[in-house]
């Protein structure tokens, strides 16, 4: 999970600090904590999620997401959409998560959260006061940077990283949120790859950008370096 407000002094982990937690069907509580949540989901998320579902971008959206903007900035925000009267994440089975491969970000993190901010190389972790939870009790203790690359988190950090880039970027008027054209661009962007790469085989994208021959034709099915190029076009079309 993620935060705004930076967690005090003591709670704060570094990366070679250590937490003892693990995570088992033989917990009472195994599969509780993928209920009731505001699970955020981030643009790499989305792309990992519909692949493994074996949609397109848009189905996955409809059928997965909840849209909300945020009231301060005016950048979308999406959360999965939890199902049932006991809000269920749609992907929990009883043998735990069915795409636990491609699950989230805030899921691949847990028990961590993380400080949603740039100006840190690595980040600021803590440990997510997590009620009834048992795997916090368990005996199995690792690292901060053990757990990061047990629950392969790099490509995750890359990829989220450059969404903060574009969420903090100097050049950002805060004070004014995103109009109505901008906030449709970062969903095509930056939540739509499949629309994205519509766009931009379809219009003079390429060339207005003067994107070179071998980027155009990784682009046609890396959904990965899209989502790059997408990042790119955002910080150009946001911030000039």
């Amino acid at each position: 999970m993620f935060t705004d407000t930076p967690p005090s002094l003591e709670k704060r982990l570094g990366l070679m600090d250590t937490f003892s937690f693990s995570c088992h069907s033989g917990l009472s509580c195994f599969n509780r904590c993928c209920r009731n949540k505001h699970l955020p989901l981030t643009p790499y998320d989305v792309i990992r999620m519909k692949r493994a579902l074996h949609l397109l971008s848009d189905d996955f959206l409809s059928q997965y997401a909840v849209y909300r903007l945020d009231p301060g900035s005016g950048f979308p925000v999406l959360s999965l959409k939890m199902k049932g009267d006991d809000n269920v994440c749609p992907f929990v089975g009883r043998d735990g998560c069915k795409i636990y491969d491609d699950r989230p970000t805030a899921c691949r993190l847990f028990p961590l959260g993380r400080l949603s901010a740039l100006g840190d190389e690595d980040g600021i972790f803590y440990l997510l006061n997590i009620k009834g939870c048992e795997g916090t009790r368990e005996s199995k203790v690792q690292s901060v940077h053990q757990w990061r690359a047990d629950q392969g988190f790099l490509p995750y950090d890359e990829m989220n990283d450059r969404m903060l880039e574009i969420l903090f970027h100097p050049k950002r008027d805060r004070s004014l949120p995103l109009d109505e054209g901008q906030q449709q661009k970062v969903m095509v962007a930056g939540y739509n790859v499949d629309v994205f790469r519509e766009f931009v085989f379809h219009t003079n994208f390429f060339e207005l950008f003067r994107i070179d021959k071998a980027t155009r034709e990784k682009v046609k099915k890396d959904d990965e370096a899209l989502l790059k190029m997408g990042f790119s076009y955002l910080k150009n079309v946001l911030f000039r």
